[in-house]
């Protein structure tokens, strides 16, 4: 159970939230990335972007990513947070911050054998898609592992609720899976495609982020938080990729999962839930 304190919101302040808000504050949007124990299979779901060729060479090309291997991480979080929590206007300022780094993301994927049109861009409408799918991968597995199940019903309105932040990074809601059947689906085949992890792009940017090099502080944590990419990315990627699993990994695992629901249940509030949540619900 969780505190009283930590209700999504009082009565009172439903209305006035809804009107100004994207996500009001009863919705599973708000349940479910309100958690930062849920943030453990975030750097995954950046390596499971990257695997898919066409997003590894544009942040290949377009980020400082082997100086900062999860900045790109921290930057989506930031967005994600402003458009679930921030009033429309600041959700507003947010897509207008991805549109102008996304307009200049584009290069020659055909120099570096990667397939698919000779050009890419970051505006690809199956790039978007597969960007949005790993982020519901991500909370939903990140949520269930830490927190506690979530229904079927919970699940369809959190991916229904995703694809309408998608629109926010120009993904229309008509395009792809609609449902939350359709997008399992969809990731499956996805996953079982030889090709997502198998480039050498793909490898290089994601052992950037499982390896960084920078800041000294994280390259010392390398080795033992592996287990991040090589237990939670599905198994076929984390073999693609080079990851390899081994007793050491899953005992990594299940002793930070064991952590992280006894951080989401017993830790302050101001340390359990993201500040852009606690600012829109106080």
């Amino acid at each position: 159970m969780h505190r009283a304190a930590d209700s999504l919101a009082t009565p009172a302040s439903l209305a006035a939230a809804r009107a100004d808000r994207v996500f009001p504050p009863d919705s599973v949007m708000w349940k479910v990335v309100r958690h930062r124990a849920i943030l453990l299979h975030g750097p995954a779901a950046a390596v499971l972007q990257v695997a898919h060729p066409r997003v590894g060479l544009g942040v290949m090309e377009h980020s400082s990513f082997e100086l900062s291997p999860l900045g790109r991480l921290e930057r989506t979080l930031d967005t994600i947070y402003a458009i679930a929590f921030g009033t429309r206007a600041e959700a507003d300022a947010a897509a207008r911050g991805v549109a102008r780094r996304h307009a200049q993301v584009r290069g020659d994927a055909a120099a570096h054998d990667v397939p698919g049109h000779a050009r890419y861009s970051a505006g690809e409408m199956d790039l978007l898609m597969w960007v949005v799918a790993t982020l519901v991968w991500s909370a939903v597995g990140g949520y269930e592992r830490a927190i506690g199940p979530l229904s079927n019903a919970e699940k369809e309105s959190f991916y229904r609720d995703m694809r309408t932040l998608g629109t926010f990074f120009n993904l229309p809601v008509d395009y792809g899976p609609q449902t939350y059947a359709e997008y399992l689906d969809y990731f499956d085949r996805q996953v079982a495609d030889p090709r997502l992890g198998a480039h050498a792009v793909s490898r290089r940017v994601a052992w950037a982020v499982a390896r960084p090099r920078t800041p000294w502080w994280l390259r010392a944590m390398n080795l033992p938080m592996t287990f991040i990419f090589s237990e939670i990315l599905p198994a076929e990627v984390a073999q693609r990729l080079g990851f390899r699993r081994t007793v050491w990994a899953r005992f990594s695992l299940a002793m930070a999962t064991a952590f992280l629901r006894v951080f989401a249940r017993f830790a302050p509030r101001r340390l359990r839930l993201v500040p852009q949540y606690r600012k829109a619900s106080s």
